[in-house]
């Protein structure tokens, strides 16, 4: 029987990984994706608990761990994981289990980043040499983090001085122009003060992979140009691109801490985050009789067909964002009491658009254009306090506030280039809405091998009034304030069958309101609006989920997690059958059916011996979509995820080669290897440190060796290269 593209790779990647797991070694460490089963975490009860103990599936990322394997982000160091899908084009996102960021809570000290906005996060925003430890938590958390917690949590914990004073530094230089700049110093001034201050920079002049294609005009005259151009499944023709798409990122963080004595201490903690990305160097396949480039007119293409460009297509968009965040927090260890104050101030959340005029025929244009700026706050007050011992049960009460606000406003500006440029503003949507949540959880101790985990959240949630006014359409509206009461409860037991075996199941129900973005957007489009919804309902999940950690010997572990998610009243854009706007289609966000998900995670970590170790995980996940009791399969997600790596330490050197399968996340019949695909690949990379001395090592790596062409509907960087110096004193 002849086995299919898809099937030939993925068995080749899973060949390649079982000679890497089996045969001579390097990886992506020892402990990147770990799976020791004695190490402490506390996302996944709030309290500290051995992950073998944890009846959830949950991996770890150390400091040690980044340093080790040269990780350039906290989306490559997460990317790893069992569930994890990280889209290898330019600056963008994760998945969780299938889930996007908006449905997976991401805490950095207990503060969440997840935006007013849209619920999202732009993981490469954050810094990762400030990173003490990730606590990734898989599966419903609601019970106790709420909403966003639908597909895991992912926790992010800072560093702070243990004792003395430390300073890190990292510079690193790579593939297209890529810098890694940071500075970090931690210091414990005495038994009283400690405080910490730290910058990163990151930054990239990018690559192309953002590229502009064009069907056939067949009412277009003759070509005045010839080009022989790549053509797409659909008929269309690329023509070039809007250039390479650079980036920057730039943070500051700082904390201060006050210890009253050995249990009692106060903390704040301050970060401010600055990104830019935007397109340079537009870059057009078609040329004129000079070899000039055409950036506008009328091309006729090596089939004879006619393609219309015009000079607007080579524009992107200049995206900024300007976030501070504070926190406060008072903890009593005795006791197990906490108490934390968080604000999110977003000044700059947005980006910039060329009104570039329809004979414009040139890529140079600096007049008009248009802004769209939403900035937003989020306004957070929580406390916590766990009774551990107490007879059998260890209980944890806690509850919170949080308010969060979004005004997006549009503007008509005078150079597109400078978003100060402002001639007057013509729109803005405005919402706001608040959750107030108490839970509690008991951690019985049924009998020695046997604990249940009885958690319960009530969250009171309410979004208020809304207002939409644009001025080109001479529109004004508003939305009336709304409710909802949800419970969450979730159940769990975790059966310990010997020392080195675990067993759990669990069942959880989650609670995710609809990001603002969804709720009060109005925006226009050239055929159609997107208009506000406030009657949009919350989604609501139930997690099923069994799984099982053991400990073959003293060198392997490995653990199984099988779970199951339904999602009722999914949120979902789509076209309103019969509603029009000033003579166009409306879109909206609303609720339909369902979507079921369902997954099998496979995790096997092994030692074999003082030089070498490596790590296999496995991921088999489905999701079915149901609008209209009609069911698809949700091709979003990855069917399979295929992470393996072996790691080489002895002496002053550590050496690491990692590799990874991702299967295709679009249409059986859909065309893959062309731009807009969805495609399936396998890239392998590698990495080599050199300890020079106690205090600086050199770093070298390579991503992709292989030198694999693929799409993840973008085109993705190929082979790249970095090198870099850490120096810590």
């Amino acid at each position: 029987m002849q086995l299919s593209y898809k099937k030939k790779m993925l068995l080749n990647a899973m060949v390649t990984c079982s000679i890497f797991f089996l045969g001579n070694q390097y990886c992506y460490a020892e402990e990147l994706a770990e799976y020791n089963l004695d190490t402490m975490v506390v996302t996944a009860t709030r309290t500290l608990t051995e992950i073998k103990k944890v009846p959830a599936s949950v991996s770890v990322v150390t400091a040690k761990d980044i340093a080790e394997h040269n990780v350039t982000s906290v989306k490559e160091a997460l990317q790893q994981m069992p569930g994890i899908y990280m889209n290898q084009a330019a600056e963008t996102g994760i998945q969780l289990r299938g889930f996007g960021s908006e449905n997976v809570l991401i805490l950095v000290d207990g503060q969440q980043m997840n935006t007013a906005y849209n619920g999202e996060v732009n993981i490469n925003n954050l810094p990762v040499e400030s990173v003490e430890r990730i606590e990734v938590l898989r599966g419903a958390a609601s019970s106790l983090y709420g909403g966003h917690a639908v597909g895991g949590v992912i926790n992010i914990i800072t560093k702070e001085a243990k004792e003395g004073t430390k300073i890190d530094t990292v510079v690193s230089y790579g593939s297209n122009n890529t810098w890694k700049k940071s500075l970090q110093v931690n210091s414990k001034v005495n038994d009283k003060w400690s405080f910490g201050l730290g910058y990163e920079n990151r930054k990239a002049d990018g690559y192309y992979g953002n590229y502009k294609s064009e069907k056939p005009n067949k009412k277009a005259p003759q070509g005045q140009y010839q080009a022989n151009l790549p053509q797409l499944s659909d008929g269309s023709y690329i023509y070039g691109s809007q250039g390479e798409r650079d980036w920057e990122h730039e943070n500051y963080n700082a904390h201060i801490k006050y210890n009253f004595d050995d249990s009692k201490s106060l903390k704040y903690t301050y970060n401010k985050t600055k990104s830019e990305f935007s397109y340079a160097n537009p870059q057009s396949m078609i040329k004129d009789a000079n070899g000039k480039p055409v950036y506008s007119g009328n091309v006729t293409t090596q089939n004879g067909d006619v393609i219309t460009i015009k000079a607007s297509g080579f524009y992107g968009h200049d995206n900024v964002l300007e976030r501070d965040t504070h926190s406060l927090v008072y903890r009593d260890e005795d006791n197990k009491f906490t108490l934390a104050a968080g604000y999110v101030d977003t000044k700059k959340d947005g980006y910039t658009s060329p009104a570039v005029p329809k004979d414009y025929t040139d890529i140079d244009w600096h007049g008009a254009g248009t802004y769209s700026h939403h900035p937003g706050k989020v306004y957070s007050y929580e406390f916590e306090k766990a009774w551990e011992n107490v007879g059998k049960h260890t209980i944890v009460l806690g509850g919170n506030f949080k308010q969060e606000e979004m005004t997006q406003k549009r503007y008509n500006l005078r150079n597109w280039h400078d978003n100060g440029s402002i001639v007057n503003q013509f729109a803005q949507d405005y919402g706001k809405v608040q959750n107030m949540a108490l839970f509690v959880q008991d951690e019985v101790q049924l009998s020695e091998p046997l604990t249940m985990y009885l958690g319960l959240r009530l969250d009171h949630y309410k979004k208020g009034d809304g207002d939409f006014w644009n001025t080109n359409s001479d529109f004004h509206n508003t939305s009336a304030s709304e409710t909802y009461n949800e419970l969450s409860p979730k159940v769990a037991f975790s059966y310990q069958q010997d020392c080195d075996t675990n067993f759990y199941v669990s069942y959880g129900h989650s609670f995710n309101p609809p990001p603002m973005y969804e709720i009060y957007r109005f925006y226009e489009y050239s055929k159609y609006w997107y208009l506000p919804n406030p009657e949009l309902d919350p989604e609501t999940s139930d997690t099923f989920e069994i799984g099982m950690k053991k400990r073959l010997n003293d060198k392997t572990n490995i653990g199984l997690t099988l779970y199951h998610v339904k999602t009722d009243d999914k949120i979902a854009a789509e076209f309103v059958p019969g509603e029009t706007h000033e003579g166009k289609d409306v879109k909206k966000y609303m609720n339909f059916d369902s979507e079921t998900r369902q997954g099998v995670e496979l995790e096997v970590n092994h030692q074999f011996d003082d030089k070498f170790s490596s790590y296999l995980n496995y991921s088999w996940q489905h999701g079915v979509l149901k609008t209209n009791g009609n069911e698809k399969n949700d091709y979003e997600i990855p069917k399979h995820l295929l992470h393996a790596g072996l790691a080489y330490n002895y002496d002053r050197w550590n050496a690491m080669l990692d590799c990874q399968y991702v299967s295709a996340r679009q249409k059986p019949d859909s065309t893959a290897n062309e731009y807009g695909a969805e495609d399936a690949f396998f890239v392998v990379n590698t990495v080599v440190n050199y300890k020079l001395n106690d205090k600086a090592t050199l770093q070298f790596g390579i991503n992709n060796i292989l030198d694999r062409e693929f799409y993840c509907h973008e085109a993705t960087a190929g082979r790249t290269y970095n090198v870099g110096l850490r120096y810590s004193f």
